[in-house]
This record gives C-alpha cells, sequence and structure tokens, in this order.
C-alpha cells in the first residue's frame, strides 16, 4: 500500500510539501528535531489516534510515517564516520538515543501533518514540536 492511498488530496499535498522541506535538511540538523516530548505530547497523541480510526486511512498514515522513518534512517546512514567528524573538527555524532528521540518526533510531525485539519491549534503545535521551524510556508499558515 502507498502511502497516499486512503488519504484526501488535502492530506497528500500537505505531505509531499512536507516532504519536500524534509528532503532539503541534512541529517547533521536531526538531533536538533529530537524534542524530549512535552506534556501536551500525549493528550495530543491520543487525539490524533482517536482522529485515525478508520482502519484504511489508519494504515495510509502508517505508510506514510514508515516512508518518512526509512528515508531518515538511510540519511543517518550516510553521514560522516566519525573519524571523518573528528578529522573535520566538527561536533561528535548524536547518540542512539537521540535518534531515537527524532524518529519519534519525525512521525508525530507526519501525523500532525496528515491531520492538521482536524487537529486543534494545541495539539498541532505539540505533535510538531520543533518540527514546526521546518515546515514550508504553504503548510505554517494552517487552516486557522
Amino acid at each position: 500500500m502507498s502511502a497516499a492511498d486512503g488519504l484526501s488530496a488535502d492530506e497528500r499535498r500537505r505531505l509531499a510539501a512536507f516532504a519536500s522541506a524534509f528532503d532539503r535538511l541534512d541529517a547533521s540538523m536531526y538531533a536538533s528535531l529530537a524534542d524530549r516530548g512535552e506534556p501536551a505530547v500525549a493528550a495530543a497523541k491520543a487525539d490524533a489516534l482517536d482522529r485515525l480510526g478508520d482502519p484504511r486511512r489508519r494504515q495510509a498514515v502508517r505508510a506514510a510515517v514508515t516512508a518518512f522513518i526509512d528515508e531518515a534512517t538511510v540519511a543517518y546512514s550516510r553521514r560522516m564516520t566519525l573519524t571523518d567528524t573528528l578529522m573535520l573538527f566538527q561536533s561528535l555524532p548524536d547518540r542512539a538515543e537521540d535518534r531515537v528521540r527524532f524518529l519519534a518526533s519525525l512521525e508525530r510531525a507526519v501525523v500532525a501533518v496528515v491531520l492538521w485539519d482536524e487537529l486543534s491549534a494545541s495539539d498541532r503545535d505539540a505533535l510538531l514540536g520543533p518540527w514546526a521551524n521546518v515546515l514550508p510556508p504553504s503548510l505554517r499558515q494552517g487552516p486557522d
């Protein structure tokens, strides 16, 4: 199943805009997008899950999340090795827990982009976390 199956035209358009912004990110920025999960995130996640009640739509969102996670994993694997990093006097690579937090925040951001019109502004902000700064201008304005 492709990520587009089960999503509306607006949801696909938002995902495409987010994907373009995501593709322009350098993997060295990923750690800065790994939020720690604010208290409001749990409530926003519960609300988002309620809105994904339809199994076909839930499967489509899962496919979209998987596509983004796969791309992020590939980008991580292409980063410089520790030896290369030290030779260039750059900062050390992030830790495994940073990568896990990054992937979790990416998953929440994808869900927020798909459910954009259905989420309250506070739930959207909680799910997006630091990804709000990555959104293209067309999404930043939002439906509100």
